[in-house]
C-alpha cells in the first residue's frame, strides 16, 4: 500500500532521533551544552532563551510566522531557505513543544536521476521535498538550541549582537577609561568584535573605572598601553582589541606562566 505523508514524517523523524542519539551519533560530538556568548567551538551545543535581546524580536516573529503559515499557492514557487518539523514529546510524563529546524532549501530538483515506471526509465524533471538528516536548531518549550551557527540565521543574530556591540562601546565611552573616543569606536565596533560583546562584563568595566590602581594592574597583566593619564590608550586598533577581550572575557591570565591568553569564553569552574 502506498505510505501517507504523515507516516512518512513519522518514519523520517524516527530515524532522525536514531541519527542522533545512537552509540557514536550525531550527539556524541558534542561536549556540553552551555548558554550562547558569541563563541563558535563545534563541540558545543548553544542554548539561548526566548526572553534574550539576541532573539526576542525574531523568535516571535519566527513563532507567529509558524502558527499562521499561508498555505494558499503552489508551495514548489516558494523560495524557502529552511524547513522545520513541529511536534509534541512527552518528557517524564508532561507534554512538551518541540520544533527542529534544519536551514537549506528543501526543494530540490534531482539532477541526472531517472525513474521507472514500468516500460522505461525517464528523466525527473519535478522539484522534490527533500529533508536531511540533521538539525540546526531545535526550540524546545522557550528555548532554542544551537547545534551550529547556522542558527545565528534562523535568528538574524547578528543584527542584534551590532545593535549589543553598539550600545555597550558607548558605555565605555562614557565610562572614560579609554584615550581616544572616535578611534575606539571605530575599532570596537569592526572584524569580529561585535559579536565579542554578547558575554561583555559588566563588572570589569565599573572596575577599571571605579579603581585607576585595578586599571593599572590589569593594562599591566594583559599588555594594555595606557596614556600618561592612566587611560587605555584607544588610538591604536591592537590595544583596542586587547581592551575588547579583557571587557567581553576573552582574555585571561595563563596560571601557568602567568600570560595573557586569548580564550573562547570563561565559565565558573566546577
Amino acid at each position: 500500500r502506498s505510505v501517507t505523508t504523515s507516516e512518512a514524517i513519522i518514519q523520517f523523524t524516527e530515524e532522525l532521533a536514531q541519527t542522533y542519539t545512537k552509540e557514536k551519533g550525531r550527539l556524541s560530538k558534542y561536549q556540553m551544552v552551555c548558554d550562547y556568548d558569541g563563541s563558535a567551538i563545534e563541540n558545543r551545543i548553544y542554548k539561548i532563551e526566548n526572553s534574550s535581546e539576541l532573539i526576542s524580536e525574531s523568535y516571535s516573529k519566527l513563532i507567529n510566522a509558524m502558527d499562521n503559515a499561508d498555505m494558499k499557492g503552489n508551495a514548489l514557487e516558494f523560495s524557502a531557505n529552511a524547513y522545520v518539523l513541529r511536534g509534541n514529546v512527552l518528557i517524564d510524563g508532561t507534554r512538551v513543544s518541540i520544533s527542529l529546524f534544519t536551514i537549506i532549501n528543501p526543494f530540490k530538483v534531482l539532477k541526472h536521476t531517472l525513474a521507472y515506471d514500468g516500460d522505461s526509465f525517464k528523466v525527473l524533471k519535478d522539484k522534490y521535498l527533500m529533508l536531511r538528516g540533521y538539525v540546526d536548531v531545535a526550540i524546545i518549550d522557550d528555548t532554542a538550541y544551537l547545534f551550529n551557527m547556522n542558527g545565528e540565521k534562523l535568528f538574524n543574530m547578528e543584527r542584534a549582537y551590532r545593535a549589543i556591540c553598539s550600545d555597550r562601546v558607548e558605555e565605555i565611552i562614557v565610562s572614560g577609561v579609554v584615550s581616544d573616543k572616535d578611534m575606539f569606536r571605530q575599532y570596537a565596533t569592526s572584524g569580529h568584535n561585535p559579536r565579542k560583546f554578547v558575554a561583555f562584563d559588566e563588572k570589569r568595566l565599573q572596575k577599571i573605572e571605579n579603581d585607576g590602581s585595578f586599571r593599572k594592574r590589569m593594562a599591566e597583566k594583559f599588555g594594555i598601553i595606557q596614556t600618561s593619564e592612566g587611560l587605555f590608550d584607544s588610538s591604536d586598533g591592537s590595544n583596542v582589541n586587547r581592551i575588547v577581550k579583557f571587557l567581553c572575557k576573552k582574555g585571561m591570565i595563563d596560571p601557568v606562566n602567568d600570560n595573557p591568553v586569548e580564550v573562547e569564553g570563561a565559565r565558573q569552574w566546577r
